[in-house]
């Protein structure tokens, strides 16, 4: 064995487990480098980690070091982990548009993953209006005055369900057309790319010559002058030309903050649509859908259970029954009520680590106030930086339950004293300027959904 990926693959070979198990959660587990006596693993969701680490993590050191004779400690390390530059250095692909749709759609059957079809989306009073609006378009139906159309709702109702609903009915009637799903992180992100390496002509391309767009929380566009100025353009040519945008949202566009007033007008020039909360019905009939399409055979009274206990998020109703499932998996235990009080205890409290929680929120105040990262955690004391780094101390302290030490040491080393005075300096000038209250307020709504 000449490589650590020809040592996983013969310490795979060795595990004792069922076939179910080994095709549901070890078969998608790819090895990225083996450090300091580090193996570190890779894991496409957030979820498929948190099970993979919760039940193998000690099968696979007990595995390393029978195989290698010195211990090793093992970490799995999911998408949302790495950034653009880690993921090409590691030779790991990004899962975004055609092929993150195609990669889950294809590993539905054996992985468990909802299929986003217009087949498996559970219509109810809430969501009945985005429903129609989006199918009318997927069949060409709708008439001009849905183009754009802008669906909005709180997070987890189904907004990016029925994005990719429109592209699979789209894509299967018409297999050449040219859609992008894309985030508005995603596309931000692709937009700085192509100003660091002076390659805008094919960011350009890439977008002005789509069939069709599907910008999903637009809400991050907040602040970002130069990546809206990007965005009303390819809007404007898009539209000119008659092709479909759909957009969505955790709020209408007369509520995005910090938004140029001509690209929020363009939000509004088609259909708006929302979603509210579910309704019990709606929740049990989505429990019910989503235990069939994964084959898991549960009781009324433990579905009406969680239906119940789950009323504001359809992804975590989707997230506890996929995590039911896969215990009974491990377990070979059938659903109880006991199974599902702790699993929707899991569910409420699950959260991505605090040190990712930290980067992500450091990232973007540092997109927000054209600065660096690096130059966050640094000791420049320019007004520019200064302000950011500020307001960043105060929404980690707003979003995260890290002590004011914990954060100092997240910021360079900084002591007490500091993030207390950061944190009231923010506090202050929120008090005096609501424009910049209204920005700080923002960010945290954002961050605060995205993690």
């Amino acid at each position: 064995m000449n490589s650590f990926s020809e040592i996983f693959e013969f310490i795979k070979s060795k595990l004792d487990l069922s076939d179910t198990a080994t095709k549901l959660w070890i078969e998608p587990i790819k090895p990225i480098k083996l450090a300091n006596n580090k193996a570190i693993l890779f894991v496409s969701s957030e979820y498929g980690r948190q099970i993979v680490a919760e039940n193998f993590t000690l099968v696979f050191e007990k595995e390393f070091q029978d195989v290698l004779g010195f211990p090793v400690e093992v970490e799995f390390l999911c998408e949302n982990d790495l950034t653009s530059e880690q993921k090409q250095k590691m030779h790991i692909p990004e899962l975004q548009d055609d092929e993150f749709i195609k990669n889950k759609l294809n590993q539905a059957e054996v992985a468990g993953y909802y299929k986003y079809t217009f087949n498996t989306f559970i219509v109810g009073d809430s969501n009945n209006l985005a429903y129609a609006a989006c199918k009318g378009v997927a069949h060409g139906t709708a008439n001009s005055g849905y183009n754009p159309l802008y669906i909005y709702s709180e997070p987890g109702l189904g907004k990016t369900h029925l994005l990719s609903a429109v592209k699979h009915e789209m894509l299967k009637k018409s297999p050449n057309l040219n859609i992008s799903l894309v985030s508005a992180d995603s596309f931000v992100n692709d937009f700085i790319s192509s100003l660091n390496y002076k390659n805008t002509d094919e960011f350009n391309n890439k977008y002005r010559n789509l069939d069709m767009l599907l910008l999903d929380d637009v809400q991050f566009f907040s602040s970002k002058k130069e990546s809206q100025n990007a965005l009303f353009h390819i809007f404007n040519e898009l539209h000119s030309k008659g092709k479909q945008i759909i957009l969505t949202s955790d709020r209408p566009p007369k509520e995005i903050n910090d938004i140029e007033s001509r690209l929020r007008s363009r939000f509004e020039w088609g259909l708006l649509a929302d979603i509210a909360v579910p309704e019990f019905e709606t929740r049990l009939a989505i429990i019910k859908r989503k235990a069939e399409l994964i084959g898991l055979d549960i009781p009324n009274n433990v579905m009406e259970y969680i239906a119940d206990k789950l009323k504001n998020n359809i992804r975590q109703l989707e997230g506890a029954i996929t995590k039911i499932n896969a215990l009974r998996v491990v377990t070979e235990v059938s659903p109880t009520i006991v199974m599902a009080q702790n699993v929707i205890k899991d569910v409420l409290s699950d959260q991505q680590p605090i040190p990712i929680t930290v980067e992500k929120i450091i990232n973007e105040v540092s997109i927000r106030h054209s600065v660096l990262p690096g130059e966050i955690r640094s000791q420049n004391r320019s007004a520019q930086i200064s302000t950011a780094r500020q307001v960043a101390i105060y929404a980690v302290h707003r979003i995260t339950n890290l002590s004011y030490t914990a954060i100092g040491i997240e910021f360079g080393n900084r002591d007490h004293s500091t993030i207390v005075y950061a944190i009231n300096k923010v506090k202050s000038i929120m008090n005096k300027d609501s424009i910049f209250k209204g920005k700080v307020e923002d960010l945290i709504k954002n961050m605060t959904n995205i993690i």
